[in-house]
């Protein structure tokens, strides 16, 4: 979902609306999304295998071991959350998202009650530092512009253990045209009005791993799909940037 707008690293978040969407527009968008929420889910990864398979492709990447801590930033709906205790389930799993819908849809659709889901703004968690095993933010951060990305990785530097992994998982930037054309018409980057498109192409511009670098993480490892349409990239705190 997308997060409340920063204009620069010093200004304040704006107020949030009850839905904890920034805007109306952003509102409309996806509310009018949410109902088809898993249907459009599925059909963007077809091309990739599938969602199985792609979900699984994450939980690897994500590399969670038994009684591991793990905070989820901006869940969403929690179909991660659910695969990922699935594979692991002795992991102490806390996910959170700012919009109450969300929530709600992840509660009722987690049947096995081991994830815990707050409704919470992912970047300012309020938890202590250096708490978490895992920090994972998955497909989130192209929904929101650049300063607020980089805030919500500085959090998640920040609540990571030193010896833990920050995952991000976003889409990837492609080299070719042909490439780029095809994943944005199959995943809707040509609706009119569509508030993820510009905000997507700015993250692409500036690249995942430099925002994770500028937010205090080393880069350890990247992943990616095939083809590689969404990439996964691996970091832990930088000791030397401090909490």
């Amino acid at each position: 979902m997308a997060k409340p707008r920063r204009d620069s690293a010093d200004t304040a978040s704006p107020a949030v609306r009850p839905s904890g969407y920034v805007n109306r527009v952003e509102e409309v968008w996806y509310g009018v999304s949410g109902p088809f929420y898993d249907a459009l889910t599925w059909w963007c990864f077809l091309p990739l295998g599938g969602e199985q398979v792609c979900r699984k492709q994450f939980v690897d990447w994500f590399a969670v071991e038994p009684g591991h801590r793990v905070l989820s930033l901006c869940c969403g709906t929690g179909t991660t959350e659910r695969a990922l205790i699935r594979a692991t389930p002795s992991a102490r799993v806390t996910a959170i998202d700012l919009g109450a819908g969300q929530i709600a849809t992840a509660r009722r659709k987690d049947r096995t009650g081991l994830v815990v889901y707050c409704v919470g703004n992912a970047s300012a968690t309020g938890f202590e530092s250096r708490r978490f095993d895992r920090v994972l933010i998955t497909l989130a951060l192209h929904e929101m512009p650049r300063q607020l990305r980089i805030s919500i990785l500085r959090e998640a530097a920040r609540v990571c253990r030193l010896d833990g992994r920050v995952v991000a998982i976003e889409h990837a930037p492609l080299a070719s045209r042909i490439s780029r054309l095809v994943r944005s018409l199959w995943w809707f980057g040509w609706v009119p009005g569509n508030p993820e498109s510009a905000t997507t192409k700015d993250l692409q511009r500036n690249g995942l791993a430099n925002e994770m670098r500028q937010a205090g993480l080393r880069i350890l490892k990247r992943y990616a799909t095939s083809p590689e349409w969404i990439e996964g990239v691996v970091a832990e705190p930088d000791p030397a940037r401090g909490d």
